[in-house]
């Protein structure tokens, strides 16, 4: 579009505010090459006879990797259908491919142009909400036809600027991509260690003597170890809390969007700092139910189906922390649950089954040195997130400023030429 044809209604659609000088604005037909005549749909039970080098991509993903192959080439791809769209903020709607492969009719092609870089509509189009301009597919679900795709509106700076902006995203991508690597390996090593460690596979030195610790581990009770916790609320203001198998005690408006308990929050059990609760709901994380201990809050309310209980004096209370987070006790819960049997989708185990679960407690000594090489291990993990969330929000500022033009980049002459 010229500059003087761009309308205020043009600059609403686009969801800008205005058109930086030297870019224009217009229609995705106008920028690029829409190529959906390079798709191949491959059912799922055809994939399996030809598997092979060459990936085989759907609206937002890799789907397998096939023997052959349709493109060979530079594309951006957008998902046709899907509920992606919804999730445009943290979900990537567009995907970067270069190379041998096939596309599956679910994804719209998009190839460069004279005028326009298909990267560049990658990186316009990854986080950019245009729910407005889909077609309902259902509950949550929308839907990016052919003709609505040519008729999205989209930025488009000159080409050597394109280029410079896209550098420049890459960069934060890489940097991105490299924390994720090394968290999962993180991750990795952690397991291992704790499968070492909790097991008495691997036994650490004790600082006392130099040597290894020696000595055989007893393996008790839950209930030997602690006291179950069954104390009502005292009526005193106290967050409601659930537990999430991601990521421990949250509160339940955290967790919902909504405040849950109603009048069973009087059946609600007091915990206090450092106590522990098992939830019985199966996740993917922990198929039989998680144990966590009472970190971020003071006290706290928690559902009455949870098993509550505090550790006994003499005992490492982040040894115990770690051996549940390795879901130490899986195989014993495993053996208590009756399939055929859920209570409100709740496993259906028995408090006091669950109370007589066996742990592994070494002396004090060892429990304190597993307790602290597994806290550096977790510790390191918090700062690669840390750093991750940083390197993401950063990207996410930029994108912004860069995308619409708020932000210039300086081309060099080489660049422009």
């Amino acid at each position: 579009m010229k500059p003087d044809s761009i309308s205020p209604l043009d600059l609403i659609q686009a969801r800008i505010s205005e058109v930086p000088a030297g870019w224009q604005l217009c229609k995705v037909d106008e920028a690029l090459n829409i190529r959906n005549n390079f798709r191949k749909p491959i059912s799922q039970e055809v994939r399996e006879t030809i598997k092979g080098q060459y990936p085989y991509y759907g609206p937002t993903k890799v789907q397998g990797y096939i023997s052959e192959y349709e493109q060979d080439g530079t594309y951006a791809l957008i998902g046709e259908d899907g509920d992606h769209f919804l999730k445009f903020g943290a979900m990537a709607q567009t995907q970067f491919i270069s190379g041998k492969c096939t596309v599956n009719n679910h994804a719209h092609i998009l190839e460069s142009s004279t005028f326009c870089d298909s990267e560049w509509f990658f990186n316009y189009f990854k986080h950019r909400d245009i729910t407005n301009f889909l077609s309902r597919q259902g509950a949550g679900r929308f839907k990016l036809n052919k003709a609505t795709l040519e008729k999205l509106p989209m930025l488009v700076p000159p080409l050597p600027e394109q280029r410079k902006i896209a550098k420049i995203l890459s960069t934060w991508d890489k940097a991105i991509t490299t924390t994720e690597k090394l968290i999962k390996t993180s991750k990795q090593q952690k397991k291992a260690l704790m499968q070492q460690l909790l097991t008495g596979k691997k036994r650490l030195v004790n600082p006392e003597t130099g040597k290894a610790f020696e000595g055989e581990w007893k393996y008790k009770t839950i209930n030997e170890v602690a006291t179950r916790i069954q104390k009502k609320s005292d009526d005193e203001a106290h967050p409601i809390l659930t537990i999430s198998s991601l990521s421990g005690f949250v509160t339940q408006e955290d967790r919902y969007s909504r405040y849950m308990a109603g009048e069973s929050v009087k059946n609600y059990i007091l915990l206090k700092r450092g106590e522990f609760a098992y939830n019985k709901g199966n996740s993917k994380t922990y198929q039989f139910g998680c144990v966590f201990d009472l970190e971020s809050f003071d006290t706290g309310l928690v559902p009455h189906v949870y098993v509550c209980f505090k550790l006994n004096a003499g005992l490492n209370h982040r040894y115990f922390k770690y051996l549940f987070e390795a879901d130490y006790l899986k195989p014993q819960l495993g053996a208590l649950v009756n399939t055929g049997v859920r209570n409100n989708g709740l496993l259906n185990i028995k408090p006091t089954e669950f109370m007589n679960t066996k742990v592994p407690v070494p002396s004090f000594g060892e429990q304190e040195r597993i307790a602290d090489v597994l806290h550096t291990s977790s510790e390191n993990l918090k700062i690669l997130n840390a750093k991750l969330a940083h390197f993401k929000q950063e990207k996410k500022a930029l994108m912004q400023q860069l995308l619409t033009g708020k932000r210039r980049v300086k081309v060099d002459e080489v660049e422009a030429a």
